[in-house]
């Protein structure tokens, strides 16, 4: 583990997954919601779990863990769904939501954060880097290559 620069406060969510956790800007999300019945969508990809109408909006729904590679699992009735904003150069009402297996907590990031090593990091494009907060490894999402996944 090495130490990243001193830098400004970043104000995130910690996104509980089946196996890990992510760590996402809080400017990235939209809305944290309780679980509701998907609609499913024809002829998707495994890790898209069907959609949610939203703000009047169908908000399609992903699996993080299934889109990383690992077998679908039930959603325990517990969780959340977090609502994320559009990724860049996507349209305003391009919404995207994912599974949280709990509510997600906030995390204020002060550069005292200890940054994963490579080999920590799971072997996956969907993951840019890893910090270890308070002495748990989360993972930060690479939203571009989720981009690419999303919109071939």
């Amino acid at each position: 583990m090495k130490k990243p620069r001193s830098g400004p406060r970043l104000h995130s969510l910690e996104i509980p997954l089946d196996g890990m956790t992510l760590l996402v800007a809080s400017a990235a999300v939209a809305e944290v919601i309780n679980l509701q019945n998907l609609a499913p969508v024809p002829f998707s990809q495994p890790w898209l779990n069907g959609a949610i109408g939203w703000r009047t909006l169908a908000v399609p729904v992903i699996s993080f863990e299934t889109l990383m590679g690992a077998p679908s699992v039930t959603r325990p009735a517990t969780g959340k769904i977090v609502i994320c904003y559009p990724l860049s150069g996507r349209k305003d009402w391009e919404f995207f939501a994912m599974f949280a297996t709990a509510e997600p907590r906030p995390q204020v990031l002060d550069g005292s954060q200890l940054v994963a090593e490579a080999s920590e990091l799971p072997d996956s494009p969907y993951i840019a880097a890893g910090l270890k907060v308070e002495e748990r490894l989360m993972f930060i999402p690479d939203f571009e290559q989720l981009k690419k996944a999303f919109y071939p």
